[in-house]
């Protein structure tokens, strides 16, 4: 799988970890989202929902595991330094927010990635 992909992914899954908390709303947002997002299917055009299933159960743990370190903000900003050439960041920040918001609320954590990757985009 092409790196941006897997970068893109690995930023929308994080908003389903963010507040320690894992909805089955939010995974299903996070596969609907990352399904419609058109910067994947430009760079992935079979992307189906098994292999979003896929990608999602192989690399949960390590998603989860980062964003629990000291060094968690030097892992979001390399992975968003990594995409800083992607036309479409709005549209990646929105299945983000898609995601934090699939259970009905968005937590402080949730918020504070979103934030962060606006900011460092200067989409905000």
């Amino acid at each position: 799988m092409n790196t941006d992909v897997e970068n893109i992914l690995t930023l929308i899954s994080a908003a389903i970890f963010a507040d320690k908390r894992i909805y089955a709303s939010e995974v299903d947002s996070f596969i609907q989202s990352a399904g419609s997002l058109e910067v994947l299917t430009r760079l992935a055009p079979r992307l189906s929902e098994a292999k979003l299933i896929s990608w999602y159960e192989m690399n949960k743990d390590e998603v989860r595991e980062n964003l629990s370190t000291p060094y968690f903000k030097d892992w979001f900003y390399e992975l968003l330094d990594a995409l800083s050439e992607i036309p479409e960041k709005q549209s990646i920040v929105e299945a983000m927010r898609d995601v934090a918001e699939a259970d009905g609320e968005i937590h402080v954590s949730e918020r504070a990635l979103i934030v962060l990757a606006e900011r460092h985009w200067g989409l905000r």
